[in-house]
């Protein structure tokens, strides 16, 4: 059931916590990445990045 969360009097979408949850998560991954060097073999790191990000965020919303 998605509602609302209120932080301290000020009501949250539910899809803004998962957004944040979901950087959380790909900004490591990201570095790691970036450090092992396999962003160097992706035609297009930015598209990469941006299909990485929607799949860490459907898996934070399917885990939920």
């Amino acid at each position: 059931m998605l509602r609302e969360i209120d932080l301290t009097g000020i009501y949250v979408a539910p899809i803004v916590l998962y957004l944040m949850l979901a950087t959380l998560v790909f900004l490591p991954c990201r570095w790691l990445l970036a450090r092992l060097g396999v962003l160097s073999f992706v035609w297009h790191p930015a598209l990469f990045e941006i299909a990485l990000f929607g799949v860490i965020l459907s898996l934070v919303v399917s885990l939920r």
